[in-house]
């Protein structure tokens, strides 16, 4: 579940590769996305990472290539950032209410051990939220790559 995944993907292209390559250039690098490889027929960037979910969600994609071949684009996005904030979603809020709960134990007053089932539903919720960023950064790459084929008809 805290894995980086490698998220695939291609559509069907008969079209003008530099408009198609401009599209994904300008959407990369307005991101923050330094390119590494810009040639006529691939595209790889490089992404900051994604430190919130307010953030645009391609961002949750740490690296990006794309490629075009005559017949179809095709993409290959690591989503090492969604796979960051997966981590901090799962990790976060229980080490939270522990620590809380060991300090307020320390300091205050003795804490029951049954305030520790406050953190049991967050195990239920933490992966829906993961799965959800997860699921929203694969849209943005596929929305690129159909954005891609769109601008590049001819």
């Amino acid at each position: 579940m805290l894995t980086t995944t490698v998220h695939n993907y291609s559509v069907p292209f008969a079209g003008d590769a530099v408009k198609a390559l401009d599209v994904a250039r300008t959407t990369l690098l307005s991101l923050g996305f330094e390119i590494q490889v810009d040639t006529s027929g691939e595209l790889v960037a490089e992404g900051p990472g994604m430190h919130s979910n307010q953030q645009p969600p391609l961002l949750g994609a740490t690296s990006v290539h794309l490629r075009l071949s005559p017949s179809e684009i095709a993409a290959e996005a690591v989503l090492g950032g969604a796979a960051t904030m997966k981590r901090f979603i799962v990790l976060f809020p229980p080490g939270l209410v522990v620590s809380l709960l060991l300090f307020n134990n320390i300091f205050v007053a003795s804490v029951s051990l049954i305030h520790l089932l406050w953190v049991l539903p967050w195990f239920a919720i933490a992966p829906l939220f993961g799965r959800a960023m997860e699921r929203s950064t694969i849209r943005a790459v596929e929305r690129l790559v159909r954005g891609m084929a769109q601008a590049g008809r001819v």
